[in-house]
This record gives C-alpha cells, sequence and structure tokens, in this order.
C-alpha cells in the first residue's frame, strides 16, 4: 500500500493522500502542528506533496529534516512555494515565514556546490529531480483574472529563458530573477538515504 501525506492540505487535498494540518477542517485526516515534527515513523512513507506550506515554518532546517526523516529511501517530496525574488508573492501574506529558491534546496542536495560544501547544515540528503521557476502562481494561472493576461503571456517566454537547466536557472536566481519578480519555486526531491 502507497502511503502518500499532503502536508498543510487545507480543504484542497491532493487525491489519494492523507491530509494533515494544524486545523480540522474538511479534507484535514490528521491535525498536526508540523513545527512540532510530523507525526509520522521513519521511513514510513512514500511521498509528501508540500505545497505551499513551508514558507509559514519558524525552522525551514527542521522541516526539511522531518521530511527527510519519515520518507522511505528513494521516496519523494513534491514541493511548491513563494519564490523569495517575489517580495510581494512572499510577503502578502501575513503569516509567511519566508520565500524559498532552488538555492535553498540545493543545501541538501551535493550534486550542488551548496550541497557539497555545507552538508554540515543537516542529516536530511536529497537529490533534485526536477526544478522549476514559476513567473506566474501556477495554482492562479486558469483563474487569472484578465489584466493578468500580458504577465501569462510573459511568464512563457521567462520559461524558456530560466528553466533551461541548472546554470539558467541560477543566473535567474541570482541575478535577472528579482527583476521580473519569479513567484513560484517548483521542486521534486528524491530522499537519499544510507
Amino acid at each position: 500500500m502507497t502511503y502518500v501525506v499532503d502536508l498543510g492540505c487545507g480543504s484542497r487535498k491532493m487525491r489519494g493522500a492523507v491530509g494533515m494540518d494544524i486545523v480540522a477542517v474538511p479534507g484535514v485526516d490528521v491535525v498536526a502542528d508540523m513545527s512540532r515534527g510530523l507525526p509520522f515513523r521513519d521511513n514510513s512513507l512514500d511521498g509528501i506533496y508540500a505545497y505551499h506550506v513551508l514558507e509559514h515554518l519558524d525552522d525551514f532546517l527542521a522541516a526539511v529534516g522531518e521530511i527527510w526523516r519519515v520518507l522511505k529511501p528513494g521516496a519523494r517530496a513534491w514541493i511548491k512555494a513563494p519564490h523569495s525574488c517575489s517580495t510581494f508573492t512572499t510577503w502578502k501574506d501575513p503569516t509567511h515565514k519566508r520565500g524559498l529558491s532552488i538555492a535553498a534546496f540545493a543545501y541538501f542536495d551535493d550534486t550542488y556546490f551548496d550541497g557539497a560544501a555545507f552538508s554540515y547544515y543537516s542529516p536530511a540528503r536529497f537529490r533534485i529531480e526536477k526544478a522549476k521557476l514559476n513567473f506566474t502562481l501556477t495554482d492562479r494561472q486558469a483563474h487569472a483574472p484578465s489584466y493578468r493576461l500580458p504577465r501569462r503571456l510573459l511568464n512563457t517566454v521567462f520559461d524558456v529563458m530560466a528553466n533551461k537547466g541548472r546554470d539558467y536557472q541560477y543566473a535567474c536566481e541570482r541575478f535577472w530573477g528579482p527583476l521580473v519578480g519569479i513567484e513560484e519555486v517548483v521542486l521534486t526531491l528524491r530522499a537519499i538515504k544510507g
């Protein structure tokens, strides 16, 4: 049996997943505060969705460490978060503690410079299997009002420029992305364990 958990699911739980959130709303199966750790055994989960939840937590390193702890070896975490380049998207929600980037997750992947050089920050190890920078939040594109159309069209251009590969993503996050406002980072991480 596959056991996948949707962290911070609210009322929009992913189909087939067990929903976990800090509040008991329809769709939530497990009520728990992720900042106090995940209520699952080590190496017990086949996957985790963490869509727009990690930016709400005080201790990012501990949260990623908990995700790693409960995932089975080779299991995946699918993550979406507001990108730190977009101050509006990151800070308009008063419950956000931070914006995130591909570079922040590179600290957990030793195939990136920061992951190799600073692996002592956390025992959690992942491979970034997929990484994407979105210039418009993916869950809002389908329902965007007409004034967002120019931004959605530019998203197509920026997407080609930014997401060709690691070096392009790095250059985008570091240099020109802040000028155009990357709104979201989307990643697939695979848990690496002994």
